[in-house]
Order: structure tokens, then C-alpha cells, then sequence
């Protein structure tokens, strides 16, 4: 028996080491299928976020002292660049890119011991492995409506001008000192000459910009409209939006670049975005919904690494981490197909209603599928309840309490 054990166990990492499958062809046959079954493609977001993996020693590929999210602090880590394809509440991840720091892309030796491939040995931002991931998915045909990321993605210009340079429409997080002009920049030309006669060009502005909360502070009530902007557990959210045409100005190109400034108030909580979607080409509704798409992604971890082990594996190889994640990946798409499916019929279906019914089928570990039904539904009915007494005490002007009266 113990020799069956060790058997399978080898036989497994054989699968996630060594196995010469692709885990990019794999990630790309999802990213198809997901796109196929969620579909409108206008409606669905192309969702790119980082998610780290705290671990202990030195040998695990790609781990380094870095900033890790999970933990709100710098750790031993391992960090992923991922993408996901969405529409509403309905996401699945669909391809990654291993995050390499420096001090792994700069020694060639450690990174062939890990089994990273030469031409893999180069360092690249977080921001150039998702302009990789985009480009991977275009050439591969799929489509989506907007690309979204947070402040680490949008405070920057170079995936914001990237994607403008493509034709890609977007809606970027950005960070409360970003700044913004309200009206056009007029550019102006700048010239010196230097001690050795050489005259130089550049283009400046001389308008003054302002902080985007510095911004929000000049807002009053008035200027924000309360809307739906996604679905929570208990019932639709709702929060005060405002959108602004803005510039930013771009040092590299030395021009302002025309942006949509949206800005979501719940409650004490302030987000700002940049779009390059024009005011006149969507309503407020629809860019608090893109905006808020976001959130998807994010939930996509939790369940993934909650649910289905995205974060439970003890190998260090390159390989072994891409093999890993395509998997976790494959799966995901399975249940997001099963909550498709039955949405009419069991709207409140989760990633964790179909792992313990599949657990109930595959193992009967205590547990037959007929009683794991009933107690799904037992949850599902209490949780109707729930946003039932929710929708029902719901009072709007809450979201007004921090508004100075007299502004």
C-alpha cells in the first residue's frame, strides 16, 4: 500500500514537473472557451492583477523579498501577473506570467537550476508582462471590451499609451495624487542653447494641474449621481459616482492625452480611474460598471485559492508553477461553465457549491450527493433571506453623510 502511495505521488509530480505538456496552450485553449461562453464579447472585461504567494526559502523559482498583497507587506514571495476574462459576476482567469525580480533574471545560473528557459531569463516589469499577456491574447483572437487594472497598472503612462496606440479601450485605477488638467494644456515650445552652441527643443505647458484629490475636494452632492455598480452578496451595490473630461500630461510624448476621470464614492471610500472611453460615447451607469468590474478579478483569488488549491503546491520548478496554475485554470472554467448552465434555475450557485458537490460524486466521503443538494439549498434559501432584509432597510442617503453641507 505504501508503495501504491509513493507511486502516485511520483506519478503526480512527473505531471507537474517534468511532463513536457503546455501550459500555455492549455491557458490559451481556456482563455477561447471562456470567451466563447460568456458571451457578447463588448460586454466582457480583460482584467489584469498581480497575486503573490508567500514562501519560505531561497530555491522556489522566481521568490524574492518583495511586496506581497495578500499580506499587506513586504514578505518571501511569489508573484504572478494574471489575467481574467469577465462579464458581471461570471470571471475566470485565463493565463499568467511569472513575475522574475532582478536578482533572479541576473543570475543566469540560479534561473537554469530552476528551469526557466534562457530565453525567459530577462527582467521585465509588471507592466511589460501585461503588455505581453494583451499581445498573447490578440494574436490569438480574443476579444473584450475594455482592459482593466489597478493603480500599479494606471498611474504610470506606458500601458495606458500602449493600449491607446492599439486601439484599446480601458479603465486604469489611479492613486490619489495623480494629476490631472481640467482644461487642455496649450503646449508651448522651449528652447535653450547650450555652452557648446548645441539648441535644444522641448515642448512644455505652463497650465497648472491638480491633484485628482485635490480634485474630488471642489466636488459637492450635487455633482454625483448614486448608482448600481455590481452585484455584493446580499443584492445589487450602490454607490455616488462622478465622471470629468480631464488631460494628463504625457513627459514622454510631450502632449496632453484626453481622459475620463471617474471617481466612486461608498461611504467613506474614494476610487479614482482614468478611461480613454469619452463621456459621449457612455453614461455614467456604464462606466461605474466597468470600473467596478475590477472587483472580479479579485474574487476570482479568493475562490481560486479558497476553493480550488491555487496556492497549495510544493514545487519550485518554472515549469512546475506554469503547469500549476493551467490547471487551476481548466477548473475554473469548469465550474464557471456549471454556474452558466444552471443560472436560471440555481442563480446563487458558487465555486464552492460545485467543489463539494464534485468531492460528494467523485468520493462519497460521508456525504452523497442528494444531501450535499439539499444542504447547498438550505444555503441558497438563507441567503435569499438575507437580501431580502437587506433591499428592505436600505437607506440612500447614507452615502451622503460625508458631504459638507455648506459646500
Amino acid at each position: 500500500m505504501v508503495e501504491k502511495s509513493k507511486a502516485k505521488y511520483q506519478s503526480q509530480q512527473h505531471f507537474i514537473t517534468d511532463s513536457p505538456w503546455s501550459a500555455s496552450d492549455l491557458m490559451m485553449e481556456v482563455a477561447k472557451k471562456v470567451n466563447k461562453d460568456l458571451g457578447d464579447r463588448k460586454l466582457q472585461a480583460l482584467n489584469i492583477d498581480e497575486n503573490s504567494n508567500k514562501k519560505s526559502g531561497k530555491h522556489s523559482v522566481g521568490v524574492s523579498r518583495q511586496y506581497n498583497g495578500n499580506e499587506g507587506k513586504i514578505e518571501n514571495s511569489q508573484t504572478g501577473v494574471f489575467a481574467s476574462l469577465g462579464s458581471g459576476e461570471n470571471v475566470c482567469l485565463v493565463t499568467a506570467r511569472l513575475y522574475l525580480p532582478k536578482e533572479w533574471t541576473e543570475d543566469e545560473k540560479r534561473c537554469i537550476k530552476a528551469g526557466i528557459p534562457k530565453k525567459a531569463i530577462k527582467y521585465a516589469t509588471k507592466v511589460e508582462l501585461a503588455m505581453d499577456i494583451i499581445d498573447e491574447l490578440d494574436k490569438h483572437g480574443i476579444e473584450y471590451g475594455w482592459i482593466g487594472a489597478d493603480s500599479l497598472y494606471g498611474q504610470g503612462y506606458e500601458l495606458a499609451n500602449a493600449l491607446d496606440k492599439k486601439g484599446k479601450k480601458f479603465v486604469l485605477d489611479i492613486k490619489v495624487n495623480h494629476h490631472i488638467y481640467l482644461d487642455e494644456p496649450e503646449v508651448l515650445v522651449e528652447k535653450r542653447v547650450t555652452k557648446k552652441g548645441k539648441e535644444i527643443i522641448k515642448l512644455t505647458n505652463e497650465q497648472k494641474s491638480l491633484k485628482v484629490e485635490d480634485y474630488y475636494k471642489t466636488l459637492t452632492k450635487n455633482d454625483f449621481t448614486k448608482v448600481e455598480w455590481r452585484k455584493g452578496s446580499k443584492g445589487w451595490l450602490k454607490a455616488l459616482f462622478h465622471t470629468q473630461t480631464v488631460w494628463v500630461w504625457n513627459p514622454k510624448t510631450e502632449k496632453a492625452e484626453k481622459r475620463t476621470l471617474i471617481i466612486r464614492k461608498d461611504r467613506n471610500k474614494i476610487k479614482y480611474s482614468l478611461s480613454n472611453f469619452t463621456e459621449q460615447d457612455r453614461s455614467i451607469e456604464e462606466f461605474a460598471y466597468m470600473q467596478g468590474q475590477r472587483y472580479w478579478i479579485e474574487r476570482s483569488f479568493q475562490d481560486n485559492i479558497g476553493e480550488l488549491g491555487m496556492t497549495d503546491y510544493q514545487v519550485r520548478k518554472y515549469n512546475s508553477w506554469y503547469h500549476h496554475m493551467a490547471l487551476v485554470m481548466m477548473a475554473m472554467h469548469y465550474i464557471l461553465k456549471k454556474r452558466l448552465k444552471t443560472k436560471e434555475n440555481i442563480p446563487l450557485l458558487s465555486v464552492r457549491d460545485v467543489r463539494l458537490q464534485t468531492i460528494a460524486m467523485i468520493l462519497s466521503q460521508g456525504v452523497n450527493i442528494e444531501e450535499e443538494i439539499k444542504q447547498m439549498l438550505y444555503r441558497h434559501i438563507q441567503r435569499i433571506k438575507d437580501i431580502n432584509r437587506r433591499n428592505k432597510k436600505d437607506k440612500p442617503d447614507i452615502l451622503f453623510e460625508s458631504f459638507d453641507d455648506n459646500s
